[in-house]
C-alpha cells in the first residue's frame, strides 16, 4: 500500500497523529518547491525536524515526481504533460525506488499540499502509475472539519470519471491533467 496525503486541511498535530495511525515510515514530499506560504509547519526543514522526532523519515522528490519540470520535452501547450513526464527514465526511477521500498516492507506516503487528491498531481499523475506498476494506493483526505477519509485508487478513478464527466479514463485523467497541471508563463 501506497499513501497519499494532502497537509492543506489540518495542522501539523493531526497530520503527524494520521501519518503513525497508518504506520508511515517515510514521507515523499512531491512538491517541486517543498515550501508554503500559509502552512509553514510544512516547510521541508520544520516537516523534516518534526517527523524525525516520532521516527518517520522525510525525502522530497521533486526530481522524480515534482509537478513542475525544467525539461521543456515535458511539456504539452505549455502544460506539464502528465503522461510524456510518467514515461520518463527520472519518473520511472522513482516509481522503481516506491516499488522496493514496499517489497522492503516499509510504509510510504506521498505528500502535496491540495486537501482532494482530484485536484493534485499526486493522484492524477502519481498514484496512476504507481496503481499501474501494480502498487494499492490509498488517498488519505485530511478535511479541514476534522474529518479524515480514506480512497482507494480504484474508487478515486471512479469518482474522477463522474467530476470530468467523460466516459474513458485516459480522457478523464487527460481532462484534469491540463486542467491542474503546472502551466509555463
Amino acid at each position: 500500500m501506497v499513501y497519499t496525503i494532502g497537509y492543506a486541511g489540518t495542522d501539523i498535530e493531526r497530520f503527524v497523529r494520521i501519518l503513525n495511525d497508518k504506520r508511515v515510515n517515510i514521507l515523499i514530499d512531491v512538491r517541486s518547491i517543498p515550501r508554503s506560504q500559509y502552512f509553514y509547519q510544512f516547510n521541508d526543514i520544520l516537516l523534516n525536524k518534526t517527523l524525525s522526532k516520532v521516527g518517520i523519515k522525510y525525502e522530497n522528490w521533486k526530481q522524480e515526481f515534482g509537478a513542475r519540470q525544467d525539461c521543456l520535452e515535458f511539456y504539452t501547450d505549455s502544460v506539464l504533460d502528465y503522461q510524456k513526464f510518467s514515461e520518463s527514465s527520472q519518473f520511472q526511477e522513482g516509481v522503481s525506488k516506491i516499488k522496493k521500498l514496499v517489497n522492503q516492507d516499509i510504509n510510504v506516503c506521498l505528500m502535496c499540499a491540495e486537501i482532494d487528491p482530484i485536484n493534485c498531481h499526486r493522484a492524477i499523475l502519481c498514484g496512476k502509475e504507481i496503481y499501474v506498476k501494480g502498487l494499492d494506493v490509498m488517498h488519505i483526505i485530511a478535511k479541514r472539519n476534522g474529518e479524515t477519509l480514506f480512497e482507494s485508487q480504484e474508487d478515486f478513478e471512479k469518482r474522477l470519471l463522474s467530476c470530468t464527466k467523460v466516459n474513458n479514463l485516459s480522457e478523464a485523467y487527460q481532462k484534469q491533467n491540463k486542467k491542474i497541471g503546472y502551466k509555463l508563463t
